[in-house]
């Protein structure tokens, strides 16, 4: 593979690679017939995006280079290949300085080595050469179809980006609700927290604002909002507007941004699948606890201490179905122990036995007095006088007595 590109050109690809490092670790190369693809998965394989540059977008574009003229025909001429994020944004680190100094920028993938060169002709007929080290590696493909989303809306990046400035920088995970004439954005609360230890984020988004409107489906969808940023920041740098589908709460979530006949790309977002109801799960699998568990029930309940129930009729909470069928707690009436609210990340904390509560008070004494030392410290020292004692002494040169 073999292409030209030109200053324009140069910075955009620098964008790209900058949007794709904020997302995965490794970058995906694959030269077509129609163009360069750049892709990245990130560690968790939760965001999928890629890159699309076509034809017009280079100076020249050669998917073939000249070290593959005379290769087999049979074989797969074509190079897939990933290599570090980290290298190749040594290359395309300063987009300043790319913009300032690059005229062209030369990008040829051989075969027969396994290195991408990148060659920049800056200005003043300084000429840069970067070899980077690559691994030949399978394609990475996300199956997606655009047309099978029920709802898309479209809007300006920087009207994104104006709405998430309201949500703090340490947000992780935004809440889209879709509605007929609105879209509403929240930050994601988890069960586990104390809401009223959170700070609370809704955004309302008018039908009115947006490009593109078309809701088909009512439903609400919850992902990450870290890939969110990078796309925007992409878009919003090359003034784009950004397209969204949406299917349904555990289905992927499609961002996509394209510039006639030059590039586009496609983010594909992993949401939260929604939590079932667990009243019926737990009520089957206690049910069945017990029917399994009554003679061990009945030598505990002998021998161990009460323990907290952690069932409460008033104030239920989500119990994840791993927990009920590992943990057996024996069930003890209310009048013999105490009954505990706790979350789901709460710590049960050990209460004292009432029948020992007795035994205690005798048997812990209260410690001694401390020792009062400090006054007598500086005790010699603050008297008001001291006792002066004279020491015999021999006298070799006694007074004169002229001199009285």
């Amino acid at each position: 593979m073999k292409c030209l590109l030109d200053a324009t050109s140069v910075k955009v690809l620098a964008r790209a690679i900058h949007c794709l490092a904020k997302i995965g670790d490794e970058l995906h190369i694959e030269p077509t017939e129609n163009g360069l693809t750049m892709k990245t998965v990130n560690s968790s394989k939760s965001a999928y995006s890629a890159f699309n540059f076509q034809l017009p977008f280079f100076l020249d574009f050669c998917h073939i280079s000249e070290n593959t003229v005379q290769a087999d025909p049979d074989e797969d001429t074509v190079i897939k290949c990933k290599l570090p994020m980290k290298s190749i944004l040594s290359v395309f680190r300063s987009i300043g300085s790319l913009e300032k100094s690059v005229e062209t920028c030369n990008i040829m993938l051989p075969l027969m080595e396994a290195l991408l060169i990148i060659e920049f002709k800056c200005k003043h007929g300084i000429i840069k050469h970067f070899n980077l080290r690559y691994f030949e590696c399978e394609s990475v493909e996300a199956e997606f179809c655009k047309s099978g989303y029920a709802s898309k809306f479209s809007c300006s990046s920087r009207f994104y980006s104006e709405t998430l400035l309201s949500f703090h920088s340490s947000t992780q995970e935004v809440t889209w609700s879709l509605a007929m004439d609105q879209v509403h954005l929240s930050n994601h609360i988890d069960d586990e927290i104390d809401p009223s230890k959170c700070v609370r984020t809704e955004v309302t988004l008018a039908k009115d604002e947006f490009v593109d409107f078309n809701v088909a489906l009512c439903t609400q969808v919850t992902f990450c909002l870290k890939e969110l940023r990078a796309i925007l920041a992409f878009a919003e740098a090359l003034k784009l507007d950004v397209d969204c589908r949406m299917e349904g709460a555990g289905q992927p979530v499609l961002f996509s941004l394209e510039k006639a006949d030059l590039y586009s790309a496609d983010f594909l977002l992993a949401t939260l699948t929604p939590v079932l109801d667990s009243t019926a799960i737990s009520s089957r699998t206690i049910n069945n606890q017990r029917k399994n568990n009554v003679s061990t029930q009945s030598d505990v309940s002998k021998h161990s201490s009460p323990v907290p129930v952690l069932r409460d009729k008033a104030d239920s909470r989500t119990v994840s179905c791993a927990n009920l069928q590992t943990t057996v707690v024996p069930i003890v009436p209310e009048s013999s122990c105490h009954t505990s609210r706790l979350s789901s990340l709460s710590l049960i904390e050990p209460q004292p036995f009432p029948a020992m509560e007795d035994d205690l008070d005798l048997e812990i004494q209260p410690p001694p007095p401390k020792r009062a030392r400090a006054r007598y410290i500086f005790q010699n020292c603050l008297k008001a006088t001291q006792e002066f004692r004279e020491k015999p002494y021999e006298v070799f040169a006694p007074d004169s007595e002229g001199d009285e």
